[in-house]
């Protein structure tokens, strides 16, 4: 009996050891578990924060780029704005090699008269046979220039007396300007009837009466008037000489 009872005891102990230890391995075998799926969510959160901020910063970076090229854009007009204007300048200046350039500058000292936006008085004195040309600094012409009075006088545009020759459109059509109409724009007379001339034909001076160089530009065709034997043309002029004080005066030193 007390060796049954002896053996019934081994055999319980035995049974809770073993219990135990089969604890210890599940226990075991769960921490390994919960490490490595703790270690697989932290991995993946990782990655997930570092693709998301690679993702903000590659849109920060393309917002940056947008911003750039924007800004490069309003440059690059700019730039190619200002070499345009310079460029129209330079050519607006151009002489013709029949030639010779004389231009100095000039500025405007007060109205001939005050009541007379259309004659002004100049601060330098040109020579009394010559007429010279009133051109304005981007290049466009202006009136021509008299000496009266020992004082050299500006007929600008606008004067019924500032007669200079001028071509009109590709074909050269000749003409006269003759003062403005009360739009400001510039009357252009004796154009030849049988001459086409269209609307926004470009107007320059011919230098056919030595006093404009050839080339200078006048404005632009905005209507046709058939007369009985000749046409008159209206100009809208480019030259702005209202409230205009500098100017270059151009003579013509070949004759």
């Amino acid at each position: 009996m007390n060796k049954k009872f002896l053996l019934f005891l081994m055999a319980i102990f035995i049974a809770i050891l073993y219990l135990f230890s089969v604890e210890k391995v599940i226990g075991n075998k769960l921490n390994t578990l919960n490490n490595s799926i703790t270690s697989t969510y932290i991995n993946m959160l990782v990655s997930v924060n570092e693709s998301i901020n690679k993702y903000f910063n590659q849109l920060d970076y393309i917002n940056q780029l947008k911003s750039d090229n924007t800004r490069n854009m309003q440059y690059k007009i700019l730039y190619e704005k200002t070499l345009s204007e310079f460029t129209e300048i330079n050519k607006n200046l151009q002489i013709s090699k029949n030639h010779k350039m004389n231009y100095q500058k000039v500025r405007v000292l007060s109205y001939y008269k005050f009541n007379d936006h259309s004659k002004i008085v100049l601060n330098k004195t040109i020579q009394i046979d010559k007429i010279s040309a009133l051109i304005t600094y981007d290049g466009f012409s202006a009136g021509i220039v008299l000496n009266k009075e020992n004082r050299s006088i500006a007929y600008l545009n606008q004067h019924k007396r500032c007669n200079y020759t001028v071509f009109i459109g590709k074909d050269n059509t000749p003409g006269i300007t003759s003062g403005i109409q009360g739009n400001g724009n510039i009357v252009i007379k004796f154009v030849p009837i049988w001459k086409n001339v269209k609307i926004d034909d470009e107007v320059i001076t011919s230098s056919m009466d030595s006093i404009f160089p050839y080339g200078i530009k006048v404005g632009k065709v905005v209507d046709v008037i058939i007369n009985e034997n000749t046409k008159n043309i209206i100009v809208s002029p480019y030259a702005d000489t209202l409230g205009t004080r500098d100017y270059y005066l151009y003579t013509n030193t070949n004759n």
